[in-house]
């Protein structure tokens, strides 16, 4: 993908996106969470769940959509099972929570498993994953997400674009294993921010609300997302709602409110977090020393045609954050004047 624009020293942004989330009178923790969060995002290249959503974040909780300070409540099923109650909290700030509990449980007894409901969008599924990981845990991440892929036979948007997440330890702490990957073909929130910054998106993505094939950001956005692999992208964006939403007692079958474009109650999002810990069956040692044999022996495979090196999971992502670490990060001139109004709103100075 081309340079999106202008870098930013994503130190300032931090800082920036921070003082927007205190004048919602989020707590300076939660604010500094929730900025750091969105900023990662960026620095590895996810730019969709970035900065670029944080106008969106911000509406939700100034229309009282979304609670500026949640009663996060934590219900013990098992000893290795917690049911949380978010308090339509956003979800980064539940999701945290979540993962460190689902951590603290799996270093108790092997394993943890979490369960939120009451919940918002929680940015990059990663995020969390990466918490694991630090903490020596095998993890999965899934979420729930409001109506947008169709059954497979069906042309009706029904389930989310929900992404599956699942993330290990290597022998690189600094560059661990991590899948983050959304049911749909292409991440949803980036048909919109593509077509705001009046760039076409491919055919096949999506369709338009009639069914149609559109190139057309936000006909695409308001219409129909294409699972990948067909029928398996659907019956995986069925298996996240089963799991996210019925499962854990959130929104569900197409209930789910879109944190974009539907204001009209809260979203109630779920979450599952499964929490392994990764020397349970071997000694920490013998596990990283048969993750760095089996990275080598793949790396050390036969190049495709157009192919330099061959990068695991987690990689590509590893090496955008070292780029953009250095040089900044690119933002687009739409986001650059989405958060300047929003800055000239809340009477924060601007830093674009």
């Amino acid at each position: 993908m081309k340079d999106l624009g202008k870098r930013y020293n994503y130190k300032y942004i931090i800082n920036f996106i921070k003082k927007i989330f205190i004048k919602a009178n989020l707590s300076i923790l939660d604010s500094s969470l929730i900025a750091t969060s969105l900023v990662k995002a960026d620095l590895r290249g996810v730019w969709s769940h970035g900065i670029a959503r944080t106008s969106v974040y911000y509406k939700r909780v100034e229309q009282g959509l979304a609670n500026a300070k949640p009663k996060i409540k934590f219900k013990k099923v098992f000893p290795s099972v917690t049911h949380v109650d978010g308090d339509n909290g956003l979800g980064f700030v539940i999701a945290n929570k979540a993962i460190k509990e689902c951590i603290e449980l799996a270093k108790k007894n092997g394993v943890g498993i979490v369960g939120v409901y009451n919940s918002n969008h929680f940015g990059m599924a990663a995020l969390y994953i990466e918490e694991a990981v630090k903490n020596n845990c095998i993890s999965w991440v899934f979420t729930n997400a409001s109506k947008a892929i169709p059954p497979h036979g069906s042309m009706t948007p029904h389930f989310g674009t929900s992404p599956f997440a699942f993330g290990c330890p290597t022998n690189n702490p600094k560059k661990p294993f991590i899948i983050d990957m959304a049911s749909s073909s292409v991440a949803r929130g980036k048909l919109k921010f593509a077509a705001q910054r009046g760039e076409k998106i491919p055919f096949g993505l999506a369709l338009d609300k009639y069914g149609k094939p559109t190139n057309d950001g936000f006909k695409a956005f308001d219409g129909i997302m294409l699972p990948f692999g067909g029928m398996k992208g659907a019956a995986i964006s069925w298996m996240m709602d089963i799991v996210s939403g019925i499962f854990t007692g959130a929104a569900h079958s197409g209930n789910v409110k879109n944190p974009i474009k539907d204001f009209s109650g809260p979203s109630n999002v779920g979450h599952l977090m499964i929490c392994i810990k990764a020397d349970i069956f071997q000694n920490k040692e013998s596990f990283l020393k048969k993750m760095l044999i089996g990275i080598q022996k793949v790396k050390n495979l036969k190049l495709a045609k157009g192919f330099k090196e061959i990068l695991y999971p987690g990689e590509p992502e590893y090496k955008s954050y070292i780029k953009n670490s250095k040089l900044g990060i690119p933002i687009s001139k739409d986001v650059q004047l989405d958060l300047k109004k929003l800055a000239e709103k809340l009477n924060i100075k601007s830093i674009f």
